[in-house]
């Protein structure tokens, strides 16, 4: 019998048994035939002797956005190829905020070329909360699911963000959306956002048949959830020796896989994607027999991907040759029995694959800004004003909400003779008009300003500095180019990065983004802006579904009562 490929003197590294065993791998038709070591009946176009090295199957990250790498997904397929990923399930919640179903569409098939499979998950937040809350330039209703499910490369409903009008169980936008699509669809997953969640509000938001969760994990957190036989999703900020410990030590596996949730693009290249949180998670004490588990089998499982995630006959032929364990030493990577990755192969010029409608590339809807738009008024003359602040944490994403006096004089808030940062966000949509301000401290700017289209989850244009001028400066610059970041010094662009793809990614190669990005990242540093992650710390300020308080075009959102409050505080 003629078969496709034929890779002998492996050491296949069985899911089921979570053990290596000595084996040759028959390939037909992009599938698995034959695990095992008797090749007499079989005779192969194409052979491989693998000396003995070890292979895993193909990795599979189920949560994820493309968006936050910046780049087309047909370039981001390309690079997870190197990182042993052969299956994503993307949530494009970010361009659907800005152009709705038709912004689905288009990543779906700006992507249709890619090495690896990408599936989707439907955005159930688009808005990410109310719509009193924030501004979008599209809205994911339930009119919409039905649409985006007869494509077969939709699959689940993305991560239910708003879990406040969840667990209050009254009829709300977002409960129409899960109920309309578990009616609908029974068999597909409901993907989770609930951080800190617990006891009574957790059950309830389990109860809405939403089982699974993302967010930053703590130890008692994760052990509930599991107990509740939820499902987690653990991304880096989740991966300390103490959930390292619990996961190894605790018969959880089949209820946690490895997301990498948002990667920028330097980090992308210089650490990697997938495989980088299962190092991490092995150096932290977490075995590489269930590392590997919570990265193949495990999501496979999760979004009902029956076909992939094990070497076993007649699944797909997605699978990884190592040349060490420990460090997930990547040689090779094949998808449906083809490689796609080969190390030290030099990289061809590839084609740059489908364009987005002309009409992505101009969606920053905004006149030119003055200075004096930052002026902040008082309506009564006063020389001190309390005024709330957004506290940004310095090692992740989340704020907290606290107070501080501020000097003010002629009905003006003096804000720039404060240690404090002027936030604002404008509509960039419908030319509305409206402009959220807010004032941040902890992490903050000494000098300039940053400003970015890319502010989850609406993505309208944010910006935040330390004057007027070169605040509106760098907004002015970012209607310019229709999109993308920039920081500002003196009037002057210290650093940028256009994206014009509907203010949001960049089609120019990924390494060019990667380079511009790490120059934001490092003139950020240089100006004070101390953290792990600076551009995603940045980016979040506007994320009004992340504890504690954020800032959309509406104002300042308190996320716990999911209310907007004041900027100044009276008694």
């Amino acid at each position: 019998m003629k078969v496709d490929l034929i890779i002998g003197n492996a050491r296949v590294f069985n899911v089921f048994l979570k053990a290596f065993v000595r084996a040759n791998i028959a390939i037909l038709g992009g599938r698995f035939l034959y695990i095992g070591s008797d090749l007499s009946e079989l005779e192969a176009e194409e052979s491989l002797d693998c000396n003995d090295r070890m292979i895993i199957p193909g990795l599979i990250d189920i949560h994820l956005h493309i968006e936050s790498t910046m780049t087309t997904p047909l370039n981001f397929g390309r690079e997870l190829a190197k990182h042993g990923v052969t299956t994503i399930v993307s949530e494009p919640h970010e361009i659907a905020n800005v152009s709705g179903i038709e912004g689905i569409q288009a990543m779906i098939e700006a992507g249709e070329e890619s090495p690896v499979d990408i599936f989707y998950g439907i955005p159930s937040s688009v808005p990410s909360t109310r719509e009193e809350l924030e501004t979008t330039g599209g809205r994911i209703g339930v009119e919409e699911i039905g649409l985006l499910m007869a494509d077969p490369r939709v699959i689940c409903l993305g991560e239910v963000m708003n879990f406040r009008d969840v667990v209050s169980l009254r009829d709300t936008r977002i409960s129409q959306i899960v109920d309309s699509f578990r009616s609908a669809y029974p068999l597909a997953a409901v993907e989770g956002h609930c951080p800190s969640l617990t006891d009574l509000d957790l059950a309830k938001y389990l109860y809405r048949g939403i089982d699974s969760d993302h967010c930053l994990q703590t130890v008692a957190g994760m052990a509930q959830r599991f107990e509740n036989g939820m499902f987690v999703e653990i991304q880096e900020k989740s991966i300390t020796r103490e959930i390292a410990a619990y996961l190894e030590n605790h018969d959880v596996d089949g209820l946690f896989s490895f997301v990498t949730d948002d990667v920028v693009p330097d980090k992308l290249l210089k650490k990697g994607h997938l495989d980088h949180l299962l190092r991490k998670a092995m150096s932290l004490g977490l075995s590489f027999e269930k590392a590997v588990y919570g990265a193949t089998l495990a999501p496979a499982r999760r979004m009902g991907l029956r076909d992939r995630g094990a070497i076993v006959p007649g699944k797909l032929a997605d699978f990884v040759i190592l040349d060490a364990e420990r460090d997930l030493a990547i040689s090779r990577v094949y998808k449906s029995g083809k490689p796609i990755y080969i190390e030290g192969e030099n990289r061809k010029t590839e084609p740059k694959g489908k364009r987005f409608p002309p009409h992505f590339y101009s969606t920053v809807n905004l006149n030119p800004v003055d200075p004096a738009l930052f002026s902040i008024p008082l309506s009564l003359e006063e020389k001190r004003v309390t005024c709330r602040i957004i506290e940004k944490n310095r090692e992740n994403t989340y704020t907290r909400e606290t107070s501080a006096e501020l000097p003010a004089s002629k009905g003006t808030l003096r804000w720039e003779k404060s240690p404090y940062n002027l936030v604002a966000v404008m509509d960039r949509y419908r030319q509305s008009g409206n402009i959220g301000f807010g004032l941040v401290g902890e992490v903050t700017l000494r000098e300039g300003a940053a400003a970015t289209t890319y502010a989850h989850d609406h993505h309208n244009l944010m910006v935040m500095g330390t004057n007027p001028k070169d605040m509106a400066f760098a907004v002015n610059y970012l209607i310019g180019t229709q999109g993308g970041m920039v920081i500002v010094i003196n009037g002057k662009v210290a650093a940028s990065i256009d994206l014009p793809v509907a203010g949001l990614l960049s089609e120019e190669p990924l390494e060019k983004i990667a380079g511009k990005l790490e120059e934001i990242t490092d003139r950020l540093r240089e100006l004070g802006f101390d953290h792990p992650d600076p551009i995603m710390s940045l980016c979040t300020l506007t994320l009004p579904v992340s504890p504690e308080i954020k800032i959309t075009d509406k104002g300042l959102v308190d996320v716990s009562t999911g209310e907007i409050v004041p900027l100044i505080l009276r008694e």
